[in-house]
């Protein structure tokens, strides 16, 4: 903010006075609204037309007094001439963790409205002035200079609305070096924004549910995917469906550490590569590709749904539900196997 220079005084009367606007040097008689000291108009050809004070004794809040005058100005603007229209209000309603994350905008033409009062006081980061819409809703008039927060706004009722004209400062001090060129900057580049508007509410809240119902149909719709292909991983198998005893022996490359009797879920990829996931003698569930790793096949899968053991040749599963689905969606041809000889039967047929 402080990278201009500090552009309005003003004058013994009290009126606001713009640098461009007064003779140079310090005839104009303007001083600092910050800290009353005595001004000196520059005005060369070559630095830019700016306040400087007399003695040299510019504090940081010299600058925030100048900002002041600019809003001051804006103010005056909004006094002295028509109301600019009313824009649309808009709220993102996003769904709660832990469903799935949808959005959607929320819009409300919010009609005409007619300024009820201006505040005689015009307090930093304080209302000047209520709006009465054609609602019967009180909305509270902020202005601000090169607002990046509202935060620093003071609080108000939950049934009162709150807009906001915001006032850009420019890049430099040529849109502010004459009151012409101020009002200019401000028609052009101020801007209303919505901060709170209590018509809508009950919009939001029908919205806000509608968006939750359909996050969870669609968190149904995925779990339900999930499960068939969750279960034939997970369920052991009983003694009584067991192979014949030739064909209980593992003889897989992961025999030493899988845990026995677990079961293979086999996706046949369409471009003829394979993945095999069961479980790991610790319980943990793993993928390995099959039959033959590829180079790169640890760089296969979002970090998001495992890690590489380069070890043991395998993805170690954060969240098997989210790899099934992450799979499912490339259409593989998926099967279970019991045993080792089943799953070679099934590469084989594919």
């Amino acid at each position: 903010m402080n990278s201009l220079p500090i552009f309005a005084g003003v004058d013994a009367t009290g009126a606001i006075r713009f640098v461009g606007d007064v003779p140079r040097g310090a005839e104009c008689g303007c001083r600092c609204v910050a800290c009353g000291s005595a001004l000196v108009a520059k005005r060369g050809d070559v630095r830019t037309w700016h306040f400087a004070h007399e003695a040299n004794q510019e504090r940081p809040d010299c600058f925030a007094g100048a900002v002041n005058l600019l809003r001051r100005i804006a103010i005056e603007r909004l006094q002295q001439h028509e109301f600019p229209a009313l824009p649309i209000y808009r709220s993102t309603v996003t769904t709660p963790a832990p469903l799935p994350q949808l959005q959607e905008t929320v819009t409300w033409a919010v009609g005409e409205g007619k300024v009820e009062m201006w505040e005689p006081r015009l307090p930093q980061h304080a209302p000047v002035g209520i709006l009465r819409l054609s609602s019967g809703t009180a909305v509270r008039l902020y202005v601000e200079v090169d607002t990046a927060s509202t935060a620093s706004l003071r609080p108000s009722p939950p049934d009162e609305g709150i807009l906001l004209v915001n006032v850009p400062l420019p890049p430099d001090g040529e849109a502010l070096k004459d009151l012409s060129s101020a009002v200019q900057h401000i028609d052009t580049a101020a801007t209303l924004q919505w901060i709170r508007l209590p018509d809508a509410n009950a919009k939001i809240a029908e919205v806000t549910e509608q968006v939750k119902e359909r996050a969870k149909r669609l968190q149904y719709e995925r779990e339900q995917t999930a499960r068939p292909l969750q279960s034939a991983a997970m369920q052991p198998f009983s003694p009584g469906t067991l192979p014949a005893s030739a064909e209980e022996v593992d003889q897989s490359p992961w025999a030493a550490w899988r845990k026995p009797r677990s079961a293979f879920v086999y996706y046949g990829l369409q471009d003829g590569s394979a993945w095999v996931m069961f479980t790991h003698g610790d319980g943990r569930h793993v993928m390995a590709p099959w039959p033959n790793p590829e180079d790169g096949w640890d760089e296969a899968l979002p970090a998001r749904l495992g890690e590489p053991d380069l070890q043991l040749g395998v993805y170690v599963l954060k969240d098997q539900t989210q790899a099934m689905l992450y799979l499912g969606r490339m259409r593989p041809k998926v099967r279970t196997a019991s045993n080792w000889a089943e799953l070679v039967a099934i590469r084989s047929s594919a």
